[in-house]
Formats: structure tokens, C-alpha cells, sequence
């Protein structure tokens, strides 16, 4: 039963003159316009709150980085080559020790759901604007 009113939906979303009046396909034209402004809002603000949370994040994790001497080692790699080709490998492990791998994962976390809502958002408001 659902199939053949989706069947006969899709169908007169094509030809709406000829299968629906107007008052009915104008009723499914609102429902389906505001669908997509609540999905838009709510993408958009997603987007919003893990930019926010993607920049706040990404201060702590700078200042993390900082307090646990992690460019210390880093610059080490330019300074002083031959200290690194003798010591590489506690020069390896002061260094994956360094890095605050939690605060890594989660702004990796935060900066793909900020640029998945974007994508959401800018198609959203891409329907919208081909549907008028």
C-alpha cells in the first residue's frame, strides 16, 4: 500500500497538473518545504556549535601541546641532526609521548562535523533555492 502511494507520489511530482488538485499537491509542497527549513536549521546549528567547540578545542589543544614540551622535541629534528640519527628511537617515544592524543582524536572529531554540516546546510539551502 505505502509503495503504490509513493509509486503514485513520485509520479505526480512530475506531471503535478494531471494526478493531484492544487490544494493537495500545495499541502505536499509546504510539508516538504518545511521538512527541509527544520533539517537546514538543525544541520546549521550543528555546524555552529562544533565550530565553536572546534575552536575552543583547538586552544586547549595547543596550550596541551605547549605544557608537554611537545615543539621542544619537535624542533630538536632541526636542530641538532646528528643527536636524533643516535638516539632515534627514545627521540621517537619522547615525542608519541608528548602529543595529547585525546584532544587530537576529538578536534578531528569536531572539525569533520563542522565541514559535514556545511555540506549539509549549503545543499539544503541549494534545494531550496532551485525549488522557487
Amino acid at each position: 500500500m505505502n509503495e503504490d502511494l509513493s509509486k503514485l507520489i513520485k509520479q505526480a511530482y512530475d506531471y503535478p497538473e494531471y494526478k493531484l488538485s492544487d490544494d493537495i499537491w500545495r499541502a505536499i509542497e509546504l510539508k516538504q518545504a518545511k521538512r527541509l527549513k527544520v533539517k537546514a536549521l538543525v544541520s546549521s546549528s550543528l555546524g555552529i556549535i562544533s565550530l565553536v567547540g572546534f575552536i575552543i578545542l583547538s586552544i586547549s589543544t595547543k596550550a596541551q601541546m605547549d605544557s608537554s614540551g611537545f615543539s621542544h622535541y619537535l624542533s630538536l629534528v632541526f636542530s641538532d641532526g646528528s643527536l636524533i640519527t643516535s638516539f632515534w628511537k627514545e627521540y621517537l617515544l619522547s615525542l608519541a609521548d608528548s602529543v595529547p592524543l585525546a584532544s587530537l582524536g576529538a578536534l578531528s572529531f569536531l572539525l569533520f562535523s563542522t565541514l559535514i554540516s556545511i555540506r549539509k546546510t549549503v545543499s539544503f539551502y541549494k534545494n531550496q533555492l532551485l525549488k522557487i
